[in-house]
């Protein structure tokens, strides 16, 4: 085997072996509470949000709205002790749906976001 071919299959196999566990490492929403799709019959007094990994809580936001698009957090995202944990306080929540947008910077430096929706009865 030539030394170009034993740095070619060198370079493959590292590729191979770490392209699984790059994938693997951006963190990901586990829960939430509220739950996804949940329907409540009361207000819940925070949104909480549960990654796989920690997170930066100094440069994340949740934003929690109503069925009309208003606001109804409080604006100040808290992560307590736990890095992988973060929550807001809400307002009294009036019936409806109710849409909650997250944004983070993972350990690693990516930024990552969604969203989901609960229902007030």
């Amino acid at each position: 085997m030539t030394a170009s071919r034993y740095i070619t299959s060198l370079f493959v196999l590292a590729v191979l072996v770490c392209w699984p566990m790059q994938s693997f490492a951006h963190v990901h929403l586990e829960k939430s509470n509220p739950a996804k799709g949940s329907t409540l019959t009361s207000s819940p007094t925070k949104v909480e949000l549960w990654f796989s990994s920690k997170v930066a809580g100094e440069w994340s936001k949740i934003q929690v709205t109503d069925a009309s698009g208003k606001r109804v957090d409080n604006k100040k995202v808290s992560s307590g002790n736990d890095p992988k944990h973060l929550s807001v306080d809400l307002d009294a929540l009036s019936a409806g749906e109710h849409k909650v947008r997250w944004n983070v910077i993972s350990g690693d430096g990516h930024r990552i976001k969604g969203s989901f929706s609960f229902t007030v009865k």
